[in-house]
């Protein structure tokens, strides 16, 4: 991935972002922490820049880790219906064998 730097404002701060990415990307992350903080705004009601970053670091945090979850679970349950098939298509073989003598 590429590596970008774009001017982004959070919570009112002008920032200076260099990071993975085009200049555009960094723009939609910037854009989804304001909104982010915006919803912990106005659901709890606090106002500190510092603590709104931190309550709406907590929000993405957990989207990260639920998504995570969901994603084992997800290649767990792949996992598991590709064992299925092959345990009935040796089952079948064993059953179409024994049809046969």
């Amino acid at each position: 991935m590429t590596e970008g730097r774009a001017d982004v404002e959070i919570l009112g701060q002008r920032l200076s972002v260099r990071g993975r990415g085009t200049p555009e990307y960094i723009h939609q992350l910037a854009d989804y922490l304001n909104g982010r903080i915006q919803v912990v705004r106005e659901q709890a009601r606090v106002f500190d820049p510092l603590r709104l970053s931190l309550l709406a670091g907590l929000h993405v945090v957990d989207e990260l880790y639920r998504c995570r979850e969901t994603q084992v679970e997800q290649a767990t349950d792949a996992r598991l219906l590709a064992r299925v098939d092959r345990l009935a298509e040796r089952l079948g073989a064993v059953l179409d064998g024994r049809s046969g003598t």
